[in-house]
């Protein structure tokens, strides 16, 4: 695969990735308290981003409970990350969702991706 193909396709996963959590966190907020709804979202996010990521960019068809596993901790840290940014920035600034979705994804958004690819 060529340099522009691969960063077309991580783009586009990104893109989709980030869809999921935005779209998700943005349903869910309205019925369920803030953190919960990050949770969830973040969760979704993770498992298209571990799809994608593992058949679209890398590849990988083979099973791996190792991969699995690593991909796992790190997206569970990055969850801890991401709720925990989201729900500070609105403690600290209420009503501001959105600020809040970007700036907890900027922040935890390329960790998972690093993971599978095996750069931890």
């Amino acid at each position: 695969m060529n340099v522009r193909k691969e960063i077309d396709s991580v783009f586009n996963c990104r893109t989709t990735v980030n869809a999921t959590d935005f779209s998700v966190y943005f349903i869910l907020f309205h019925f369920l308290p803030f953190s919960l709804s990050k949770g969830i979202s973040f969760t979704c996010a993770g498992i298209v981003g571990y799809l994608l990521g593992k058949y679209w960019i890398f590849k990988q068809n083979q099973q791996s409970y190792a991969e699995i596993g690593r991909y796992a901790l790190i997206n569970f840290l990055a969850l801890g990350i991401n709720v925990l940014t989201n729900q500070a920035i609105l403690d600290v600034w209420p009503g501001a969702v959105l600020a809040a979705l970007l700036i907890a994804t900027a922040l935890t958004g390329y960790l998972p991706l690093f993971a599978l690819n095996g750069g931890f």
